[in-house]
């Protein structure tokens, strides 16, 4: 086990209630449908491209039903690392989003050469805000994004240093980080 209670290979990241690892063939369907929901499809904006980076699938560690996916990797913006990742709709409101997010950050910061990491958030999507906000992301600015399809979109931009990070992980030390109390409320990017 990693610091904060996940494993680690390989890209493949398992919290206490969840896996994050490359996706396979037979997740396609899954996640297209999860996606095609209105609540997530209006949302994602994530300037990963598609030849840079991870790419996950977000699977529970229980049952191993997808739940969502992620990202992680440079940025489309030309500098940075980015993390982005989604929850379908169905699998809202049981901290999925926090949790998946929290092993991103960790795994990126174990990278020596990562100074700081980005995320992308559609101006609407305010419990992505929230999320992003609760992992320590700081507003650094908005601005327009195109995606494909879709044309240009009003983004914010956050960012999170390895000093802020690194405090945050020592805050939370001293804390029951297992107890239902904002996980059972959180909600999904």
């Amino acid at each position: 086990m990693r610091d904060g209670g996940y494993e680690e290979t390989a890209f493949r990241l398992a919290t206490p209630r969840l896996v994050l690892r490359p996706p396979g063939p037979e997740d396609r369907d899954v996640l297209d449908a999860l996606a095609a929901n209105p609540a997530i499809a209006l949302n994602l904006c994530a300037t990963i491209p598609a030849d840079a980076g991870h790419r996950l699938v977000i699977a529970e560690r229980r049952t191993a039903r997808l739940v969502g996916a992620a990202a992680h990797g440079d940025t489309g913006l030309g500098s940075g690392l980015e993390v982005s990742l989604w929850i379908g709709e169905p699998y809202w409101e049981r901290g999925y989003a926090t949790e998946a997010a929290h092993a991103l950050i960790d795994q990126a910061f174990s990278d020596a050469a990562v100074d700081a990491l980005w995320c992308a958030n559609r101006v609407a999507n305010t419990r992505a805000r929230r999320v992003i906000e609760k992992c320590g992301f700081q507003f650094r600015g908005s601005g327009m994004v195109r995606l494909p399809g879709r044309g240009a979109s009003p983004i914010e931009r956050f960012a999170l240093d390895r000093r802020t990070w690194s405090s945050l992980k020592t805050w939370a030390m001293g804390r029951d980080t297992g107890g239902a109390g904002d996980a059972a409320r959180e909600t999904a990017a």
